[in-house]
């Protein structure tokens, strides 16, 4: 049997982030939180992430200067951005970011995100066998 696939969702925002790691855990996922840029440099110390979904705008570190430390450190996790505005993000010194979502977003869209994010085949078979998650 294969390990459950880790993710670690960052946003500053306790409603999305657990409405996002129930809706994950759900499909099989295992799932982190981070409150902050600050708290996710933390939770990544010492783990290891399959995929990051990161809001932009938060307190003590937004998500750039989080994604631009990560790149410092070597991190090599595959990274979404979700956000309300998506104009102005720069694309240099953001490693791995794989798609970007404007909030507010339907939760099948973020699942089929996370499954083409992950490349895994298997894992799109949950969809048909779930079915889709509510808006």
């Amino acid at each position: 049997m294969t390990r459950a696939k880790k993710i670690l969702i960052v946003d500053d925002e306790l409603g999305i982030r657990m409405l996002l790691s129930q809706a994950l855990s759900s499909h099989g996922y295992e799932v982190s939180e981070a409150e902050n840029g600050q708290d996710s440099l933390e939770k990544l110390k010492g783990n290891r992430f399959d995929l990051v979904i990161t809001d932009i705008d938060m307190p003590k570190l937004n998500g750039i200067e989080m994604l631009k430390q990560m790149k410092r450190t070597g991190r090599k996790e595959k990274v979404i951005i979700m956000t309300g505005n998506l104009g102005g993000l720069p694309e240099a010194d953001m490693p791995g970011v794989v798609s970007r979502l404007r909030k507010p977003f339907r939760m099948d869209h973020l699942l089929a995100t996370v499954i083409a994010a992950m490349g895994n085949a298997r894992d799109r078979s949950k969809i048909k066998k779930r079915g889709s998650w509510g808006a």
